[in-house]
């Protein structure tokens, strides 16, 4: 009896512990899935864009820095995507819905028509944010910008 109480015990224990990780990743691969379906679910985020990057840097189907120089070729990408998120440092996110990539406005700044997108400025706490990218991301700079595609079409 006392053989079988063990057994089980070891059991349950090995199981919960092989449990874990996937739940975990599924946890983690759930900001980003909500985030590209409802961007307001990422100020359910105790470190919203930074659990995003470390997500979104595993599982986006493509991940460029952005700068001036590329703008063109990643907006001209991410014609193949259902999303493009841009993140500017630590403290700035956007998503792009692929049905508005044309729906854009020319930066003299960025030498490219910026589209039209919703994310966040992270300004002690998220602040909601909406219209082209170039008036969210900021012009460029020596800031890390990092474009994540998602949902290759």
């Amino acid at each position: 009896m006392k053989k079988t109480i063990i057994a089980i015990a070891a059991l349950a224990t090995l199981f919960s512990c092989s449990q874990s990780p996937s739940n975990s990743n599924d946890n983690n691969q759930a900001v980003v899935n909500d985030f590209l379906s409802d961007i307001s679910s990422l100020e359910e985020q105790e470190k919203p864009i930074k659990t995003f990057v470390s997500v979104a840097q595993e599982t986006a189907d493509k991940v460029v820095d952005l700068d001036k120089t590329n703008i063109k070729d990643v907006l001209e990408t991410a014609h193949g995507y259902q999303h493009l998120v841009i993140v500017t440092g630590n403290h700035t996110i956007v998503n792009i819905e692929h049905d508005e990539l044309n729906n854009c406005k020319q930066s003299g700044s960025w030498g490219a028509c910026m589209p039209y997108a919703e994310g966040y400025i992270k300004k002690g706490d998220l602040v909601f944010q909406e219209g082209y990218i170039n008036n969210i991301i900021g012009t460029p700079d020596n800031q890390e910008r990092v474009a994540y595609f998602f949902g290759e079409m």
